[in-house]
């Protein structure tokens, strides 16, 4: 009788630490004991589809309020909206005192709270600020033909042709709620009442291919001409 307690004894501490070493493998092929705690951390960073390891979120400008700390393609769209209106916004893609001190002088411009912060209501004011000009695109049967900005037009080729910008002028371009920024590297159109072609890349971005030509947004930063 003592002998075959004994033995249960020995069997369920051999169980326990036969389940204790399971879990500690476990945990080793994870990384370790702080495995757990730091993919908490990073789901609570939004990590996960749509977003890149640093958690800034691949997202079209106008889809979530933005404000200081946040960080992704949306906020990069924004800082380039904001440059083009000389309001001194850095070219980043991250929503820090530069940009929240750019949005707050837009708000006062437009007569909104001064928060710097860009709800709906200062995201839409944003857009009707941007110029809306007529805008096609362009590519196949022109693909190998040099650039007038140099360099040679390829299928993969994103970017804007314009007659007088200079070249590498930064641009966004908005369609249908879609974004593309970009850069002026050829010349034209030359067609009567179109201001802008996009390359069949930048076009695919935004959904201006499917339709031809349409109108669109567009905020530029010109480039300094060169003396």
């Amino acid at each position: 009788m003592v002998l075959a307690v004994v033995a249960m004894i020995a069997g369920a501490a051999s169980a326990r630490a036969g389940i204790g070493g399971v879990a500690a493998g476990s945990g080793s092929d994870r990384g370790g004991p702080d495995s757990a705690s730091s993919a908490g951390i990073a789901n609570s960073a939004g990590l996960g589809a749509g977003a890149d390891a640093s958690g800034c979120l691949d997202t079209e400008f106008g889809r979530r309020t933005l404000q200081v700390g946040d960080c992704g393609d949306d906020v990069a769209t924004l800082n380039w909206i904001l440059r083009s209106d000389y309001r001194e916004a850095p070219l980043a893609d991250s929503f820090a005192d530069g940009t929240e001190a750019a949005v707050a002088r837009f708000q006062s411009d437009a007569d909104l709270p001064p928060d710097g912060v860009v709800d709906e209501t200062t995201s839409r004011a944003l857009v009707r600020d941007m110029s809306r000009q007529r805008a096609t695109w362009y590519g196949p049967g022109l693909y190998g033909n040099p650039l007038a900005c140099g360099g040679t037009l390829r299928r993969a080729t994103v970017g804007v042709a314009h007659k007088t910008l200079p070249c590498g002028s930064k641009v966004v371009i908005r369609y249908k709620g879609h974004y593309v920024r970009t850069r002026v590297l050829d010349r034209g159109p030359f067609s009567r009442g179109l201001r802008w072609d996009l390359t069949q890349a930048a076009a695919d971005r935004v959904g201006l291919e499917a339709d031809g030509a349409g109108k669109v947004r567009v905020a530029s930063i010109p480039k300094p001409r060169k003396r």
